[in-house]
């Protein structure tokens, strides 16, 4: 029988998490802050608040990672032990009136307060009560008028309860927010947790609350973090899909929570539609419950196998990594202990210890040598292994490109500053009495308006380009179902043995974002290289004598994220929950080929107009705010130098600045920043530098 001293280090080695991916993305944040206060202290006139805005930018840096998975799979006590505080967050919320948790680790947190829980608008409120959310929407465009009777009647019976338990300050909740200086798992509780009926303490705001954001400090992550814990994808009410799926499309990384009973072989299509909707690379999926298998060093071998087929199914990448643990041990020895479940009369840890040793001690010097395996299968709760791989991926795919684009921006920002500098210390200005500035704003004007034009295109043309496919693959959908349909009315089936295939259309929806999401912002970052090179122009025709600009370098466009109306329930996904009685009982079978039209044209409409209105309009809408941002911070610059050919402008900024040396002691040190902000975005020396 093994020790507890020597069951602890198998159930989670948490010092033996390698942390250096972490602390190298650290060092180049820690790095990156002393240029920006530096280039703060001695840029040229503007530079500081610009430096500034960056600093900002660099604080709020947090990687967002969430938890999603089914009701019960594990998701808060995962979310427990991955903070280090086992019972912090209670795990009994009821799915009805679960809440979206999130826990900032490492943060900058509001003055004064370490927990914050914002009640939802009076906007929101009055949708979810007239028209039941979205799914009152999705019976509105089915036509299911009993259904969405039904669903009002509950949504009433909600409200009653709620303002029962509020009196009067249930009006003035909506709109409101609610914040605390100390935080404990009760006070949790009365926000996130419906409780029971006649506890009228216990969750006293959860049906009101939209969101949770608790503040706390951990040293087991090396770089701020905020973990979400979201409601389960199959809550049979999905009152708040919309607020947990548009949290989902915010983030980084997504932990998909699995029971080891199911793993895949019964998951919803609810999950699954929001693992189509992601990158993989977001993706890692963290089989729970192992504690709960007869053999879980003999199953979780064919488990794996087993869901990496699925996944291939799915047409998904099967290198997503897949965690095997257990929350419940992951969540108590997180907090240093293992005696509570080592006690425990089924004795399953000690029996999945033991067959671990031995296949430790089979295996000998050979797994010894290899780090990676010699955890995995001493890592029994899991623990160890997802908190490798967050540190991993939050710091190399996710950290690391942040800081490089914001040390970029800085060294933008120093070469600006270096070519004014220079300028103002040049004793031959070109052409200065002759400098038309009006020329010069002209045709930074004239370089805006061809890339606004340019962006507004490629816009355009990826929209048309996405919604015809997206069209398509509605219109095949229809075709294939429509037949499928009648050949299975044609027999006699029992209609309830029926369903469409969404998932199918989905992977096409899916498939065609994803295009835009790749080409679109290459498409993009060529007219930003364009419009850079166009500036350089501008200042190289400025500058005096024979001194050359060092490259500019432009800025580059962001990755659009997964849009909600994909990964959200449509009405189609008629062989499950709600939706399947809807067709069923609702719909004669006569009219099932009509009504099986009807709801997919208006999912169409639904789903392209958010596609188009929403998503593709926000990516041009910030892709032109980037570039707008972008010359405009050149046209401060250029303003600046411009006025150098007034000499009596000149000789006041040089009276401002101080003597020569106090102006070639501040070119002095933006070198260094320069050199430093290379070195740190990993940028070669390019050829165009300032003499």
């Amino acid at each position: 029988m093994l020790k507890n001293s020597e069951i602890g280090p198998l159930l989670a080695p948490t010092s033996a998490v390698d942390r250096t991916s972490s602390q190298a993305a650290n060092a180049i944040a820690d790095a990156l802050l002393h240029c920006l206060n530096r280039l703060r202290d001695h840029g040229s006139p503007g530079v500081a608040n610009r430096a500034e805005n960056l600093t900002l930018a660099l604080d709020e840096r947090a990687v967002r990672v969430s938890l999603i998975g089914q009701v019960k799979a594990g998701k808060t006590a995962l979310t427990n032990a991955l903070i280090g505080r086992p019972n912090f967050l209670p795990s009994d919320i009821n799915p009805w009136t679960s809440v979206i948790t999130s826990v900032h680790l490492n943060t900058a947190k509001p003055e004064g307060r370490n927990a914050e829980f914002t009640f939802f608008k009076r906007s929101e409120w009055r949708n979810l009560v007239e028209l039941g959310g979205h799914l009152g929407e999705m019976a509105k465009r089915a036509d299911y008028e009993d259904e969405l009777d039904n669903l009002r009647v509950q949504v009433q019976k909600m409200q009653a309860r709620t303002q029962a338990r509020l009196g009067k300050n249930f009006d003035l909740l909506l709109d409101s927010q609610h914040s605390f200086l100390g935080v404990s798992p009760a006070l949790i509780k009365k926000y996130v947790c419906l409780g029971e009926e006649d506890n009228a303490s216990e969750g006293r705001y959860a049906d009101i609350t939209k969101s949770a954001d608790i503040y706390l400090q951990n040293d087991h992550y090396e770089m701020p973090m905020v973990l979400c814990d979201t409601p389960g994808v199959n809550d049979p009410f999905l009152m708040r899909e919309a607020v947990t799926l548009t949290n989902l499309s915010k983030s980084d990384i997504c932990i998909v929570v699995l029971s080891a009973h199911q793993a895949l072989s019964t998951v919803d299509i609810g999950l699954m539609r929001i693992l189509t909707a992601l990158e993989n690379s977001q993706l890692v999926l963290f089989v729970n419950r192992i504690d709960e298998l007869p053999d879980p060093d003999a199953q979780i071998i064919e488990i794996d196998k087993y869901i990496r087929e699925i996944l291939q199914t799915q047409k998904m990448s099967s290198d997503i990594p897949i965690i095997f643990g257990s929350a419940a041990w992951a969540e108590v020895a997180s907090a240093g202990s293992t005696e509570i479940i080592v006690d425990d009369p089924s004795q399953a840890l000690i029996k999945f210890a033991e067959k671990r040793t031995a296949r430790l001690e089979e295996a000998g010097a050979q797994v010894g040598a290899a780090q990676d395996s010699f955890c995995k299968l001493t890592d029994l709760s899991g623990f160890y292994e997802l908190q490798s791989i967050l540190n991993e991926k939050c710091a190399t795919e996710i950290m690391q490109p942040r800081l490089r684009s914001l040390g970029t921006q800085a060294l933008d920002l120093t070469e600006q500053s270096l070519v004014y500098y220079e300028e103002v210390l040049s004793d031959s200005p070109q052409n200065r009495a002759t400098i038309d500035t009006a020329v010069y704003f002209d045709e930074l004007d004239k370089v805006l308006e061809a890339a606004n034009a340019a962006c507004l295109k490629v816009s355009k043309n990826f929209a048309e380009h996405v919604i015809l496919i997206m069209t398509e693959a509605f219109e095949e959908f229809l075709r294939t179902e429509t037949t499928s349909l009648k050949a299975f009315l044609r027999s006699n089936g029992d209609i309830r043995e029926w369903s469409a295939n969404s998932e199918k259309l989905r992977w096409h929806l899916n498939n065609a974002h994803r295009k835009f999401a790749v080409l679109a912002p290459a498409e993009v970052d060529k007219i930003f290289r364009e419009a850079t090179a166009s500036v350089e122009q501008i200042y190289e025709r400025l500058v005096s004598g024979d001194k050359k600009l060092m490259a500019l370098h432009a800025p580059t466009s962001d990755t659009p994220k997964a849009p909600v109306s994909l990964m959200r329930t449509m009405a189609l996904d008629m062989n499950t929950g709600r939706f399947a009685s809807w067709f069923r009982r609702n719909v004669d079978s006569k009219r099932y080929v009509a009504k099986l039209t009807e709801i997919t044209n208006a999912e169409m409409e639904a789903t392209l107009k958010d596609v188009h209105e929403v998503y593709v309009t926000d990516f041009l809408s910030e892709t032109r705010k980037k570039l707008h941002d972008f010359l405009v911070e050149h046209t401060n610059t250029l303003q600046n130098l411009l006025s150098l050919s007034n000499e009596k402008e000149r000789a006041d900024v040089i009276k401002d600045l101080g003597l020569d040396v106090k102006i070639r002691k501040r070119i002095d040190e933006l070198k260094s920043i320069r050199e430093k902000l290379l070195l740190l975005t990993e940028s070669s020396t390019s050829e165009k530098c300032v003499a």
